[in-house]
């Protein structure tokens, strides 16, 4: 008798765990299908780990400091 089981999730990691241990069972494994995001869901994502930043500079003022702070000289490393 043959059992089919459906296996819904989100990250990647935890589906590769359930395959590799469904393999190292020998049990007979399909390809994994992932499903794709609409565009609201991905941006829902986008909102979540996106930030914006909160300070008293400037855009300019930040990029000036980023620039200022990168030192372009000689270094004695030899390749």
């Amino acid at each position: 008798m043959t059992h089919k089981l459906t296996i819904e999730g989100h990250k990647e990691a935890d589906i590769f765990l359930v395959k590799e241990i469904a393999n190292r069972l020998g049990l007979i494994t399909s390809e994994i299908t992932q499903q794709r995001l609409t565009k609201a869901e991905s941006l829902a994502l986008l909102d979540k780990i996106a930030g914006s930043w909160e300070g008293p500079e400037t855009g300019d003022e930040l990029n000036a400091m980023i620039y200022g702070s990168r030192s372009f000289g000689n270094r004695d490393v030899e390749l």
